[in-house]
């Protein structure tokens, strides 16, 4: 379960619930995307296990073998390459490290060199693990840093992920939510909190992805958040009162849910909200019937689909067919039935059914059906013909 915390602008509050959304998960991972001004590693103080630095390829020129033809700065859609006063320049801060400027020199004059941009830390405080990443000062982009948390973050297993996602609706926003299950909108309850809200609402909008607002410094009134959560049919996940002792721990770096019950209780209602919004989610995302089954599923069904057949089941049955065979399964095993059905069995079927119905259909018709159908069409003609003569 990944859970992305993201908001409109920066001092919203999404560090706040997505440190303690993950401190009141217990085995949880913490990741801190925002890497232009990382905080979460201020209030979890994690013990730092290992440090990866992150480097992009930018490419470098042999000023020998370059005959100024001007090909890799045409192919370079964000010129981050110029021929000036018979000399290559190339601008590192621009380069997006596609390599094509290499690829289309024909005098092998480029190749690419390392660049660091920044790192990422990975720690763990308590049952929390910790990941922080940090872009070097003055560098343009911090997505390859980004990938890399997300990658690293994600293999920690079957534990819910909390993704602290750098302010905003750029690029590197878009990049810490695209594999998320779930977006938490935080707002404050004012006019420029409900316009930085839309800003982030429409983003994840493009993304598809289900959302929920938590409102951060509310008090008893009226607020045009709540009137734009209303006119968006948005569901408000939870309210955190405008408190200060809340504030003044927060602004203190320290995790709120380990200093005070009522914050605890706070953040662990919200965090049972958010779980069950992406259960629901999950669920309704699951075809009604028919999703893959486990090895085991299968066996099972193909073995009960044989007692019903009476006969052995091989391969698969076609799209059309598959929801006949699950009916037919279900009434037999008086329970719901999932996985895909597995069987070549559409004469099993068959043959059950014209036992019941006495009628086979691919029996030629006897001589009695024959002649029957001649006298009802001799039956026809002549009534025709004495309707016509009454005329």
């Amino acid at each position: 379960m990944k859970i992305a915390v993201l908001s409109g602008k920066g001092g919203t509050g999404k560090t706040l619930v997505s440190v303690n959304l993950a401190a009141v998960a217990g085995h949880s991972t913490y990741i801190d995307c925002d890497v232009e001004e990382p905080n979460g590693h201020l209030f979890f103080k994690p013990a730092i296990a290992r440090e990866e630095l992150i480097t992009v390829k930018i490419p470098q020129v042999d000023e020998k073998q370059c005959v100024g033809c001007r090909a890799c700065v045409h192919f370079c859609n964000y010129n981050a390459l110029a021929y000036v006063n018979n000399r290559l320049i190339i601008f590192d801060d621009v380069c997006h490290s596609c390599g094509g400027c290499v690829l289309v020199c024909p005098e092998s004059a480029l190749s690419e060199s390392d660049k660091a941009i920044g790192k990422i830390e990975i720690g763990v405080a308590g049952e929390v693990n910790v990941y922080t990443g940090i872009l070097n000062t003055g560098e343009a982009t911090g997505i390859p840093i980004i990938n890399r948390l997300l990658e690293e973050g994600s293999a920690e297993g079957r534990v819910p992920i909390f993704i602290d996602c750098p302010p905003g609706s750029a690029c590197i926003v878009m990049e810490s939510i695209k594999d998320a299950d779930y977006c938490v909108l935080v707002a404050e309850p004012t006019l420029f909190g409900a316009h930085n809200l839309n800003m982030v609402y429409e983003l994840v909008k493009l993304f598809d992805k289900p959302t929920g607002v938590v409102l951060n410094k509310c008090m008893n009134e009226k607020n045009p958040v709540e009137e734009f959560c209303l006119d968006k049919s948005l569901e408000i996940l939870g309210r955190i009162p405008f408190d200060h002792e809340l504030a003044s721990l927060n602004s203190n770096a320290e995790i709120v849910v380990n200093k005070n019950e009522k914050y605890r209780e706070l953040f662990s209602d919200l965090l049972e909200t958010i779980v069950d919004r992406v259960e629901r989610e999950s669920a309704s995302h699951e075809p009604n019937r028919v999703h893959e089954a486990t090895a085991g599923d299968q066996e099972r069904h193909r073995v009960e689909l044989e007692q019903v057949c009476g006969e052995k089941v091989y391969g698969k049955v076609t799209a059309d067919d598959q929801e006949d065979h699950r009916m037919e399964l279900e009434q037999v095993c008086g329970e719901k039935v999932y996985g895909k059905v597995i069987a070549d069995d559409q004469e099993g079927h068959n043959a059950e059914q014209e036992k019941a119905s006495g009628i086979n259909d691919f029996d030629e018709p006897d001589e009695h059906c024959i002649e029957r159908e001649g006298a009802n069409s001799e039956q026809g003609y002549a009534s025709n013909e004495m309707e016509g003569g009454a005329e």
